[in-house]
């Protein structure tokens, strides 16, 4: 009796062993497949691209913040592509504007980092194909590259979108309007587009060395100014100032 006993125990202890290790394997695969590193990929925000900010729902249709949307051809080292898609979300203060080059680190799965790289940075095979795709600017003047970059957004824009020169400076004035009912959109996009033109001055500047400042006004319809930023050689770019951005914006009441 004690004997049957025993091998019955046995038999659950062998199961039980036989269960623990299929849910370790099947456990290793499923955050495997998801969040293991696979491979990383290189590329960079065509100048065509837009930021324009859209709100990122949840399952119910609810708005839970801003997001951009990207979706870019990628290389890896070896230069074989891949298109990847990803979201850059206002909170996380990750949004990349026209001209960044990025690395985008993936799972089997799906994208799960991405940061902004130095051009010298990109493996050579990558950078090579990068720059077969990637259409530098071809203006000449100022008023050139302002009605080329407003051609090259215009197709995309909810909201829309001038880019025009200050008379002044000659510098550029980025103009976006909402509708007259999106007040607390066009509220929420100033705060996201804010430190996305602190780095968008920067790509400008690389086309037009001597660009002395850009401007950033986000308007209703009827002229109601929601906000309006200068960036210029004096500011400083990165993830802190990024932070204190939300704390002293330029805001127009």
């Amino acid at each position: 009796m004690k004997t049957g006993k025993k091998m019955i125990l046995g038999a659950f202890g062998v199961a039980a062993l036989v269960l623990t290790a299929a849910a370790a394997l099947w456990l290793k695969g499923y955050y495997g497949d998801r969040y293991a590193l696979e491979a990383a990929y290189y590329t960079v925000v065509p100048l065509a691209y837009d930021n324009t900010p859209v709100y990122a729902l949840d399952s119910n249709g609810q708005a839970q913040g801003l997001k951009a949307e990207y979706r870019l051809m990628c290389y890896n080292a070896e230069g074989e592509a891949r298109e990847l898609e990803f979201d850059a979300y206002l909170d996380f203060h990750d949004v990349y504007p026209p001209g960044t080059y990025l690395k985008v680190s993936v799972s089997k799965l799906w994208t799960i980092g991405k940061e902004a790289l130095d051009v010298s940075e990109v493996p050579a095979k990558a950078l090579e194909k990068i720059k077969e795709n990637f259409e530098p600017s071809s203006a000449s003047t100022l008023d050139e590259y302002a009605g080329e970059r407003t051609r090259q957004l215009s197709a995309r824009n909810t909201p829309s979108l001038t880019i025009s020169c200050d008379a002044e400076e000659t510098g550029l004035v980025y103009t976006y309007v909402y509708s007259a009912n999106a007040k607390t959109l066009a509220e929420e996009a100033a705060e996201f587009l804010d430190p996305v033109y602190r780095s968008q001055f920067r790509t400008d500047q690389e086309a037009f060395p001597e660009l002395p400042a850009i401007f950033l006004e986000i308007k209703l319809e009827g002229g109601t100014t929601i906000f309006s930023q200068k960036y210029d050689r004096r500011v400083e770019f990165g993830y802190e100032l990024k932070e204190k951005s939300k704390e002293s914006p330029s805001q127009i009441n």
